[in-house]
């Protein structure tokens, strides 16, 4: 039996989701994991809720999963001068101690670990991980969820005047093997890295809420609609997610009709006026119903979701994959997304909805409408492919793109 460190240091947004479903996955495919993340507990009771949730068995080759808090250096740059050394000062610690907590591990089986699988590889996180490679044994491989550079080469990496450079992430020797969300750049990543390359599915926590519970949401959202029919941006509301546009699009004259719907956390931009703005656009919208803090779990978002006719996520210069997007495809809810990238084609291939052109509030509210206008007639028109789309990402698409990327260990 061979033994997986996997390693998560994130704990927001969809970083425990991605989690739990790698954890089951390798389970099935008969590694012994030894799981380091920041909440053990809470990560060893979603797999369990899981399991149990979708009434799975294990097979009897199943491995065993150790659920432990993961010990990482918290302090990024100390006072070492120039920040590069700092930076630099930090990467070998990290990684370097990531490394001593999975070598300090006896697994049941009693072998060794064979590779450790970072969940979540960001720039940000390992842009100097090459420095620390002269004091790492450990082979790796990992899912690198912003493969920013193969979509829009001439992008800077956000909030930072630098762009993203994954062959000093990847080019190193331990380095086996690399997973990403985007299916259409495997090729040249694979051909431009040097290794194997291997598309993951972009799974979605589907847990429904408890229809029992008198807090739900939803409830108050649909109360507000008052038989409107309802558009939601839900998750981390930022100019990313094209939240101007939507309260744009909301203000529209023949917006009034409609019910548009925004939950989750604000990231307010720095610019004072942007900020003013956007403040102003939500409390002069009558049509504009808010829940503008952190939704509490994945079935309340599930919950919320489920209360929409359409969803938007016709975001800003984002050329990656979203969950949002396969949770649309479960719930069966059409979906308006930006022209130009990988949602794009995924909505085009599967006709899952409507593609507009970015920032532009006036062709979203004419997708919304011509949608929610005569409902079963765009769906008989448009014949969604929503089931087509969670065959692909599926979990037993997922076991079968993990045993591909451990190929190489």
């Amino acid at each position: 039996m061979k033994c997986v460190a996997l390693v998560e240091w994130n704990w927001v947004g969809h970083h425990p989701t991605f989690y739990n479903f790698f954890v089951l996955a390798l389970e099935e495919l008969g590694y012994e994991v030894l799981a380091l993340c920041p909440d053990p507990r809470a990560a060893e009771d979603l797999a369990r809720i899981t399991r149990r949730s979708t009434g799975d068995r294990l097979p009897q080759h199943a491995g065993r999963t150790r659920f432990e808090k993961i010990r990482i250096s918290e302090q990024r740059f100390p006072h070492l001068k120039p920040r590069r050394l700092g930076a630099i000062d930090w990467a070998i610690r990290h990684f370097r101690g990531i490394e001593n907590q999975a070598l300090s591990w006896t697994p049941q089986s009693g072998g060794k670990v064979d590779a450790i699988f970072y969940a979540c590889v960001y720039d940000r996180d390992f842009e100097w991980m090459n420095c620390a490679r002269r004091f790492l044994r450990i082979p790796w491989t990992g899912l690198y969820l912003h493969a920013l550079s193969y979509r829009m080469p001439e992008a800077f990496r956000p909030g930072i005047r630098r762009h993203s450079c994954p062959e000093k992430i990847f080019g190193g020797h331990l380095c086996r093997s690399l997973g990403i969300l985007d299916e259409g750049i495997v090729e040249q990543v694979s051909r431009h890295l040097g290794k194997p390359a291997v598309a993951l599915p972009d799974l979605a926590d589907e847990r429904p809420a408890d229809p029992a519970d008198e807090c739900l949401l939803s409830a108050r959202l649909k109360y507000f609609a008052a038989g409107r029919p309802i558009v939601g941006l839900f998750g981390h509301l930022q100019k990313s997610k094209g939240l101007r546009t939507f309260l744009d699009a909301a203000q529209l004259p023949g917006a009034s009709g409609i019910c548009f719907a925004l939950a989750g956390d604000v990231l307010w931009p720095e610019d004072a006026d942007e900020a003013a703005a956007i403040r102003s656009a939500i409390a002069s919208c009558p049509n504009l119903w808010t829940h503008l803090e952190r939704i509490p779990n994945e079935p309340a978002l599930n919950d919320l979701m489920a209360a929409c006719d359409v969803l938007a996520a016709t975001y800003t210069d984002f050329p990656h994959s979203s969950g949002i997007q396969t949770k649309a495809a479960v719930l069966g809810i059409p979906l308006i997304v930006s022209e130009g990238y990988l949602m794009a084609e995924r909505t085009k291939r599967f006709r899952m909805g409507e593609i507009v052109a970015q920032q532009d509030a006036a062709a979203l509210l004419d997708a919304v409408v011509k949608i929610t206008e005569d409902p079963a007639s765009w769906t008989n028109a448009n014949k969604p492919l929503w089931g087509d789309y969670l065959q692909e990402h599926s979990f037993a698409r997922l076991k079968f793109s993990l045993a591909e990327l451990l190929v190489p260990f």
